[in-house]
């Protein structure tokens, strides 16, 4: 789910990326076109997370989670069939994610930690605002990150003024605080190319921001780009702070020197509007295409395992009767649809389907557990699937408890009698609310053929 979630946020980075490099890239208004890249990442993060409701009923193959192959014998054990081990591409996918982000994450700590031994460097002295400005030896680079500023001792002695008003307008604007947040979204988007670019345009907005305070300071535009230019080169950054020299000095002072952007260019940033509407629309539509596409292929699945391995047995759990088992169940049997028995309703689909506690795993163990096969039907050979329907009420309890596909009195009443003893399930969700909601479980006993006793073979008699 987190994975998804982050390919989501990722094509929302990527397509609000070219939009801000096509409309507003080369804009003047910078505090506007700040808010507008801090404001598109936000959305990205929230927009996956919007469900929209449509009003529109769409028919879906009936969605059904295999859990696992349980033998149910007629000795009374449930057992587990052995089954390998596999991952899938999704698990390599998902380990290959959390890989990245712990190596960002250690890269994060790496540099605080590094900037915290340089402050403990050098002479400290006190500025106006709280600031302490922090002088220290070598060639590094003027940089600030909240309340602190780290200068040279050679910048202190040659330039301090220009250099010191451009760092304090960066603290002035707080644009550390975007740097952490920016550093927290590239943690998670480390994959993605666009989050990184999309840094890159947030940094060089701070670096035009802070040029642009210190010229109105009446600082020499041409002596300023000189030192600009002078800095360039040799000095050590580092990339969670607000450097002095940063990069795209070409571009900073191109933007010193432009005429001012009309008010008016302001609003291509709507373009981002019909953008949002298309991305609510493309993840309703994705959710319900993958619901029928997982559905299809899990269906497949338990129907081609029960057809190669007669002796297993499978136990399944569904929010719907499996497909394949409607040919062999009467019209009357059928699932019920979204009913609404008194006052209240009770779905047959969710957004969030009830789940067992501990998940799948958890159901599976308790089945073993707690089912026994019947001494009765197992004397009389008696075997098949019992398809068992209950609900899940608001607060997760077992409600209704019926059988929608009978085998025999035994075989039933043990199926049912399990269900009612399951412990209270997660409740299912619909727009964030706790509702009641249908769950069926195919349960098939089935009785281990003995092997044939292997014939001993005759000597033949001596002629």
């Amino acid at each position: 789910m987190l994975l998804i979630y982050q390919i989501k946020v990722g094509l929302c980075l990527i397509v609000f990326y070219l939009l801000w490099k096509l409309l507003l890239s080369r804009e003047t208004f910078h505090r506007f076109n700040r808010v507008a890249l801090l404001v598109v990442m936000v959305l990205a993060l929230v927009l996956p997370w919007i469900r929209l409701s449509l009003d529109a009923t769409v028919q879906v193959a009936k969605p059904m989670v295999v859990l696992e192959d349980l033998l149910v014998t007629p000795d009374g054990a449930a057992a587990a069939q052995q089954t390998s081990f596999s991952w899938s591409v999704m698990d390599f996918a998902t380990l290959a994610y959390f890989i990245g982000v712990a190596m960002a994450l250690a890269w994060f700590l790496h540099s605080h930690w590094s900037l915290y031994r340089l402050l403990k460097q050098g002479r400290r002295e006190s500025l106006p605002g709280g600031i302490t400005l922090h002088v220290v030896p070598g060639d590094q680079s003027p940089f600030s990150y909240f309340k602190h500023i780290v200068i040279s001792e050679q910048d202190y002695r040659d330039n301090p003024h220009e250099i010191l008003t451009h760092e304090q307008a960066h603290i002035g604007l707080r644009h550390s605080w975007d740097v952490l947040f920016m550093s927290v979204v590239t943690m998670f988007q480390w994959w993605n190319p666009a989050v990184w670019l999309l840094g890159r345009e947030l940094r060089l907005v701070h670096e035009y921001e802070a040029d642009e305070a210190v010229l109105n300071q009446g600082i020499n535009a041409k002596q300023y780009q000189l030192l600009l230019i002078r800095k360039s080169v040799g000095d050590k950054l580092f990339s969670m702070a607000n450097n002095f020299n940063y990069q795209s000095l070409k571009k900073r002072i191109r933007m010193m020197s432009m005429n001012k952007s009309s008010r008016w260019n302001r609003l291509r940033a709507l373009a981002v509007v019909p953008v949002i509407a298309l991305a609510l629309l493309a993840f309703a539509n994705n959710k319900s295409v993958a619901a029928v596409v997982t559905a299809g292929v899990q269906q497949d699945n338990a129907v081609q395992s029960e057809i190669q391995s007669p002796e297993s047995v499978q136990v399944e759990a569904a929010t719907q009767p499996v497909e394949a088992e409607a040919v062999e169940m009467n019209t009357e049997e059928q699932t019920p649809v979204e009913t609404e028995p008194q006052s209240k309703k009770v779905y047959n689909s969710v957004e969030q389907m009830p789940e067992f506690p501990g998940g799948a795993a958890a159901m599976m163990r308790y089945l073993q557990e707690n089912i026994k096969y019947p001494p009765e039907a197992a004397k009389n050979n008696i075997e098949g699937r019992v398809i068992v329907q209950f609900v899940i009420d608001e607060t997760g309890q077992v409600g209704e408890v019926k059988v929608v596909r009978p085998v025999s009195e035994e075989l039933d009443a043990e199926a049912v009698r399990v269900v009612k003893t399951f412990p209270k399930f997660e409740p299912g969700r619909q727009d964030g609310e706790a509702v009641s909601v249908w769950y069926t479980l195919p349960v098939m006993f089935k009785i281990q053929a003995k092997p044939m006793p292997t014939p001993i073979p005759q000597q033949q008699e001596a002629k």
